[in-house]
C-alpha cells in the first residue's frame, strides 16, 4: 500500500477522535496519579513502541 493512502486512513476524524481520547486518558491518570509524572519518560517511550509495533498488525491501510 503507499503512502499516500495510509497517511489518508490516519488523518480520517474517527482515528483523530481515538487519539485524542488517549492523550485525554492520559492526562486524567498523571493528574490523579501524581507518583506517575516521575516515570512519564520510560512510559512514554514504551507507550511508542507498542503503538509502533502494533501498527503493523491494526493498520487497516496496509490490509488488500
Amino acid at each position: 500500500m503507499n503512502m499516500n493512502a495510509m497517511f489518508k486512513e490516519c488523518m480520517k476524524p474517527h482515528a483523530l477522535v481515538h487519539s485524542l481520547t488517549g492523550a485525554a486518558v492520559a492526562f486524567l491518570l498523571v493528574y490523579f496519579i501524581p507518583s506517575l509524572a516521575a516515570n512519564l519518560l520510560v512510559l512514554g517511550v514504551l507507550l511508542f513502541v507498542a503503538a509502533f509495533i502494533l501498527e503493523f498488525f491494526v493498520n487497516p491501510a496496509r490490509k488488500q
